[in-house]
């Protein structure tokens, strides 16, 4: 299997796995079992919607922020975390804290801050190019809801919501689940670049899904060489808050 430099083997490698971790019928099953609960998200997400006001057309169009939409996004992710963190266990045939999941230490910090930097340029180049390319402009839909309301509480919320809650649920998905998946079959640069295309695509903005695709590939990555869940998670999540610091200070 191909790994991304001679030395020693990330704790990721699949020569270090049990050999029934992320097999492919347990993946398979799993991946089953995750689309049910997005399923099951999205429909909780519409009656939580609907229950607080907020209409189908609105909902639709996305053009501004509401408090319905802001804790439907919430309850949504309640069904992933609910059937993920009992399944992974079972898929990878080790514990959580083996599958990246763990305390904060300087290789983490260490890990965290390259990460981020590396996440923040990718972005930034890849949507440059895009541009030149295409001259179509990066739009991402979470960014206009954030302009979209002076609502000083709901944006406190919102920027919770994408800082604290959204990177750990999106960290397992794309790289606890779907990365390992990938990792267990195929080389490191396959499974990055795949989980990577899932994560920019599931934001639904054509727009911008080259860079997102471009940043997951950095967080897999990150994740790949710290071998730490906890570092993708924390990376991800100083992108998304130096990103709504700006949008913030864009505002005042």
């Amino acid at each position: 299997m191909e790994k991304l430099s001679t030395s020693e083997p990330s704790q990721l490698s699949p020569t270090r796995w049990p050999p029934e971790a992320f097999a492919w019928q347990r993946s398979l099953l799993s991946l089953l079992i995750i689309i049910l609960a997005f399923v099951i998200g999205i429909g909780l997400d519409l009656a939580v919607n609907f229950g607080m006001g907020t209409t189908r057309q609105h909902l639709q169009s996305g053009l501004h922020l509401t408090w319905g939409i802001t804790l439907g996004q919430l309850i949504n992710y309640v069904p992933i975390v609910a059937v993920l963190l009992p399944i992974f266990p079972w898929l990878s045939a080790r514990s959580l804290k083996d599958l990246g999941l763990r305390r904060v230490d300087r290789q983490t910090v260490m890990a965290v801050i390259a990460g981020a930097i590396a996440m923040y340029a990718a972005t930034l180049i890849s949507a440059a190019l895009q541009y030149a390319i295409t001259h179509s402009e990066t739009k991402e839909a979470a960014v206009d809801l954030f302009r979209s309301t002076a609502d000083r509480p709901l944006l406190i919320a919102f920027g919770v919501l994408a800082v604290a809650i959204a990177p750990i649920v999106e960290e397992l998905v794309f790289r606890g689940f779907i990365f390992n998946a990938l990792l267990r079959y195929t080389p490191v640069w396959f499974a990055a670049i795949v989980s990577g295309l899932a994560f920019g695509l599931s934001h639904g903005s054509l727009s911008a899904a080259l860079p997102l695709s471009v940043s997951g590939i950095v967080l897999a990555l990150v994740y790949y060489r710290s071998g730490s869940l906890t570092a993708s998670i924390l990376t991800h999540a100083t992108f998304n808050l130096v990103n709504i610091v700006a949008l913030a200070l864009g505002k005042s």
